[in-house]
């Protein structure tokens, strides 16, 4: 049995975010005085150089309120991070996190000093390289954002361990696993890595930011903020995400990290073997939270030309507002199997090849 502490916060202040956060960490009878003098890893959803108006990334104050609670009790955090899209620095200039790591003097992990984990159980990757300084770390708070994903449906505690990886690996990961289930499995591989590739293991806490969540065609800014007022967080991964989810009204059954995960050993077995602290489901559930429309057929169609007959005709595709493009092109450098490419006159959107293209979004 896991347990999962629901709260309801409806703005991003700080006074009522360590509040609430802190009356989760006492419903969870979470040890608090285990941390004192302890390294503590802080990894936020960081996905692109952003505003936090977008609900694209973890809100800058909900990582402040977490990071004073770790503070105000003795421990010693730092933020590791590796977004996906741009450096780190622009993505934290941008998000408004540069302020509140130099306002707190919280030292931000060089991500480029890797180490491997290995996970011997993993279906799809065994081993991984993470940031070093995971490895320095005395404990893990995992600060995911509740979105949805084109690949994944929703992306949750879980699938912000993919942010562990270092840059361009990502890109890697996508390539040789295009699919939503096989997807899934390689991050599910991931977050086992973190649960049984330390030594000693090393505890994890996850608390969700889901007060401003992302509807639509997440995780980027294709999709649309949607207020759900609540925060989540357990110890438990996959718990969190399936309460994250039912809180939201989407389908259980859609996210392959749930369904799969469940079958792993890696915590909870199905929503049955979780007890919800604090608000309850039904108290807290939204109303017309809006799926992606890219997710599902991917991992249906298993033969190969029939999936990429139905890929090209049938499911969502990436495309290019040309009125917001910048013509910076760092969507061509991290496109995995290089179906973008830079126009051929200056400062015109890049171009696409949707024969080549996977829906990894």
């Amino acid at each position: 049995m896991a347990d999962v502490a629901l709260l309801q916060c409806e703005s991003y202040s700080l006074v009522e975010l360590k509040k609430t956060i802190s009356d989760g960490l006492a419903l969870l009878a979470f040890p608090m005085h285990e941390i004192r003098g302890r390294t503590i890893a802080l990894k936020p959803n960081l996905l692109s150089a952003v505003s936090p108006d977008t609900a694209v990334i973890t809100h800058p104050v909900f990582f402040q309120a977490a990071a004073e609670i770790m503070l105000d009790h003795g421990a010693r955090p730092i933020l590791i991070e590796s977004p996906a899209v741009s450096s780190l620095a622009a993505v934290m200039k941008a998000s408004g996190y540069s302020q509140v790591v130099e306002r707190l003097g919280i030292p931000v992990a060089d991500t480029s000093i890797v180490a491997k984990i290995t996970n011997p159980e993993a279906k799809r990757f065994k081993t991984f390289e993470i940031a070093q300084a995971f490895f320095d770390c005395e404990m893990i708070i995992n600060l995911p954002k509740f979105k949805t994903h084109g690949l994944t449906y929703t992306t949750g505690a879980v699938k912000n361990f993919f942010g562990t990886v270092p840059g361009m690996r990502k890109s890697e990961m996508h390539l040789r696993f295009p699919d939503n289930i096989a997807f899934a499995e390689s991050i599910l591989d991931l977050y086992g890595a973190f649960l049984k590739g330390f030594d000693p293991p090393r505890k994890i806490l996850h608390i969700m930011d889901a007060i401003t969540c992302l509807e639509g065609d997440g995780p980027g800014t294709s999709g649309k903020p949607k207020k759900v007022n609540a925060v989540l967080a357990g110890t438990d991964g996959l718990a969190v995400d399936c309460i994250a989810t039912k809180v939201s009204g989407l389908s259980e059954e859609l996210s392959t990290l749930l369904t799969l995960g469940y079958l792993r050993g890696y915590g909870v077995t199905s929503e049955h073997d979780i007890r919800v602290l604090g608000k309850s489901i039904h108290a807290m559930q939204v109303k017309g939270f809006v799926p992606s429309a890219g997710q599902g057929m991917t991992g249906i169609i298993r033969l190969p030309f029939v999936k990429r007959i139905l890929t090209d005709f049938f499911m969502s595709r990436p495309m290019i507002d040309d009125s917001k493009c910048t013509a910076c092109c760092q969507c061509v450098k991290i496109c995995p199997v290089q179906a973008m490419a830079k126009a051929s006159n200056v400062g015109q959107p890049p171009r696409f090849e949707y024969s080549r293209c996977i829906r990894c979004f």
